[in-house]
């Protein structure tokens, strides 16, 4: 919420107080000895805006004092402000800031001095240099700067009025690095949670990793994002994004359970009927309890050790699974619960892309604009 500036400030103006005829009517400007400041009234600048204020003096000569050839006096000095700007990012990151510095003038009314821009039509001045000259081109990492405009206002008192002088510098943010670092990879990533509807339905430990894992980076994305900006408390336009993408990749996640849920429920004929577990069942029994013999003096080692007699065993156990999951397939009630999980796979395959698609253009079209409005 500041920026910094690196300016040289001209203050001009006219004393009628000084005898000042030998240095009228030149063809030059004369330079005043430099100690002359201390016995020629200066008009002291106020800078409301600045937080920090630095000068150069102490380290090297950073003030030229003038007397132009029709009398007026002109002081140059060189000045380094961290400067206050109260910016708005609600479009962030196509957002605009507009940065004020106000320079004011500490007298007690303006009938002593009165503050105008050297560039302002009353000026005589104002066909030689403008009211802001940027001495060479400001290439900045974020934003990129658009020609400095000048203003003014006058505040009414009991003492007098008061004029202030306000310079806008208008930075526009650049999209290059917010779509490269935020929105192409939390597209992809998006993309990516949409590869689980090409699995099966019983690919259960790959779709819900492929899922959980998406949405733990795009969570990632969102502190990311946040620890770049100040802490606010309305939304900008990146958090809608991400928002959005956040639920997209829940979605996807959602719709498994609903599409395994349907695919694997029985009727209530089939759910009655025993089911055969072999991890837990025979085949468990016969590993855990026949076949454990004694490690030959190594810890940690167990062998497990099968006859002829027993792979038969294990391999009857394990037909007579397929043979019971075979037979439940062949009811109807079943095999249409069955279809209609995969259905709905089919179904998320063209609305979740399609979904996002026509967000993302509406998305880009509406912010677009305001980010052209800008410029």
């Amino acid at each position: 919420m500041d920026f910094r500036l690196h300016l040289f400030i001209m203050n001009v103006w006219n004393d009628t107080r000084l005898n000042l005829d030998a240095y009228k009517n030149k063809n030059y400007s004369s330079v005043l000895y430099d100690k002359c400041r201390t016995f020629i009234w200066i008009p002291d600048i106020f800078y409301e805006s600045a937080k920090l204020i630095e000068t150069f003096e102490p380290k090297t000569p950073s003030t030229i004092f003038k007397v132009f050839p029709d009398g007026a006096l002109m002081l140059s000095k060189r000045f380094s402000f961290k400067a206050d700007c109260h910016m708005e990012l609600d479009y962030y990151p196509f957002d605009s800031q507009n940065c004020q510095f106000f320079l004011s003038l500490l007298v007690s009314s303006d009938r002593i001095a009165r503050l105008k821009w050297i560039g302002e039509n009353q000026s005589p001045y104002r066909n030689e240099i403008g009211s802001i000259s940027i001495m060479r081109k400001i290439e900045l990492m974020q934003f990129y700067l658009l020609q400095p405009k000048v203003s003014s206002f006058t505040k009414r008192t009991i003492e007098g009025n008061y004029t202030t002088l306000i310079a806008d510098f208008t930075i526009v943010r650049l999209l290059i690095g917010p779509i490269v670092n935020t929105y192409i990879p939390s597209t992809m990533i998006v993309s990516m949670s949409w590869v689980s509807f090409w699995l099966g339905v019983e690919a259960v430990p790959g779709r819900v990793a492929l899922s959980v894992t998406s949405l733990l980076t795009l969570c990632t994305q969102v502190e990311q994002s946040k620890s770049q900006l100040p802490p606010v408390n309305y939304i900008k336009a990146m958090d809608i994004w991400l928002f959005v993408c956040i639920i997209m990749v829940f979605s996807t996640l959602l719709e498994f359970a609903i599409s395994y849920n349907m695919h694997s429920k029985k009727c209530e004929k089939c759910s009655k009927r025993p089911a055969i577990n072999y991890r837990t069942g025979k085949i468990q029994r016969i590993i855990s309890n026949r076949f454990k013999v004694k490690s030959e003096g190594k810890p940690g080692v167990v062998p497990w050790i099968l006859s002829d007699n027993d792979i038969r065993l294990v391999r009857s156990t394990k037909n007579e699974l397929k043979a019971t999951s075979a037979k439940e397939m062949t009811c109807p009630a079943c095999y249409e619960k069955h279809l209609r999980g995969q259905r709905v796979d089919s179904m998320c395959k063209i609305i979740f892309p399609l979904s996002f698609c026509i967000f993302a253009m509406i998305y880009w079209i509406y912010y677009m604009s305001v980010y052209e409005g800008n410029n």
